[in-house]
């Protein structure tokens, strides 16, 4: 299955967004967020209030260090993420308010970016 995603032009520069469902385990509520794709985060963040909105199992804690190079602890959270057509258990970290797809969900799909034609694409072989 392959599906394609034109980049967020309210960027600049613009950049590539996907829609991320993200919902509880076994649960149905479910909030839907616009993503920014990054292949340089390590792991994929939500916003610190949607963790609490769905009431995500807490499962982890790490040190989460950004481009300033502060690390800050930061809670993980078990959730079931969908994008693209992929549903995946996945661990996703609350971290402030901005939301971000980070290589533990992009290393299990093929990802291409067109930045002449600003559109993402994804592929994955579910």
């Amino acid at each position: 299955m392959r599906k394609q995603f034109p980049y967020d032009g309210n960027s600049n520069p613009p950049a590539p967004v996907l829609p991320l469902r993200v919902v509880a385990p076994g649960r149905e509520d479910a909030v839907l967020l616009p993503a920014l794709v990054d292949t340089g985060a390590d792991c994929t963040l939500i916003p610190r209030a949607v963790s609490r909105h769905l009431a995500l199992p807490r499962i982890d804690r790490l040190r989460l260090q950004g481009i300033e190079g502060i690390a800050r602890p930061a809670p993980v959270y078990a959730a079931t993420v969908e994008f693209a057509g992929c549903r995946l258990l996945a661990r996703v970290v609350a971290y402030g308010e901005e939301t971000i797809v980070g290589r533990d969900l992009l290393n299990r799909v093929t990802a291409h970016l067109d930045g002449p034609r600003r559109l993402l694409s994804i592929s994955s072989a579910r």
